[in-house]
């Protein structure tokens, strides 16, 4: 198990920002002053796409907007700067996933469209991939044996409620994994048992699913240094617990 130095270095590292924000952790946001109702709306798909192949962006993020599979192939074409993708209404083929091989720098991946296996298994040569947000997916635990195929994935959220116990075991077999957030994955205390050889894993979060407080604890007392929420909250013997607002 990483030191207590060790741990320090890591957390600070740009990723938990991240999962601060997907994940609900942390202090509380500040209320945006009102200056920002007047903020720019949302640049068009075309637009974001010119940015990155200018090299003036590196991030597209179009989640008021609908995507047409025309626009989406657009993704193939001069965009193999782009870092950071976040997209809602589209609805790729798992064809039109394959376009997301030609983005060799690809770090981090929200899609908010349903995903169902055959997609995920298009995400599998991302190699570059460090962050995977996925909240409304509908695959299997046989469709996530190839998220262990990603070398660098560290954070990985996602809703699936055909997720059962079992996935937990290909979950534990992604080596990079450090962040994990389950919601509504109707997962028990025996595929929460399947997590505790996690030892590189530092935070845990799980919205729903099926675990009982016994079960819980014995995932805390393998990973004692686990940073561990259960529908935004701590048990309430949770060594590391803190006050949330």
């Amino acid at each position: 198990m990483p030191s207590g130095s060790r741990r320090r270095h890591l957390v600070a590292r740009p990723v938990l920002a991240v999962l601060m924000i997907v994940s609900g952790c942390g202090a509380p946001a500040p209320e945006a002053p009102p200056a920002a109702i007047d903020a720019p709306q949302e640049l068009s798909w075309s637009e974001q796409i010119t940015a990155v192949r200018d090299g003036t962006a590196t991030e597209i993020r179009v989640t008021g907007q609908p995507v047409s599979p025309d626009e989406w192939a657009m993704l193939g074409d001069g965009c193999e700067a782009l870092e950071v993708l976040d997209i809602d209404d589209v609805a790729p083929t798992p064809e039109d996933l394959t376009v997301l091989s030609s983005l060799p720098v690809l770090r981090q991946l929200r899609l908010g469209f349903e995903v169902d296996d055959a997609m995920l298994r298009d995400l599998a040569g991302l190699d570059s991939l460090q962050i995977l947000n996925l909240p409304n997916g509908t695959f299997t635990d046989e469709g996530l044996k190839t998220l262990a195929e990603l070398p660098d994935l560290e954070l990985l959220r996602f809703r699936s409620p055909h997720v059962t116990d079992a996935g937990m075991q290909n979950i534990a077999a992604i080596p990079s994994l450090r962040f994990l957030h389950l919601i509504d994955v109707p997962v028990t205390d025996a595929g929460i048992a399947a997590l505790h050889k996690m030892q590189q894993l530092e935070s845990l979060y799980i919205d729903g699913g099926r675990c009982t407080d016994d079960g819980l604890r014995a995932l805390l007392e393998a990973l004692p240094e686990l940073h561990f929420h259960r529908d935004q909250l701590h048990l309430p013997d949770d060594p590391h617990r803190h006050p949330h607002d």
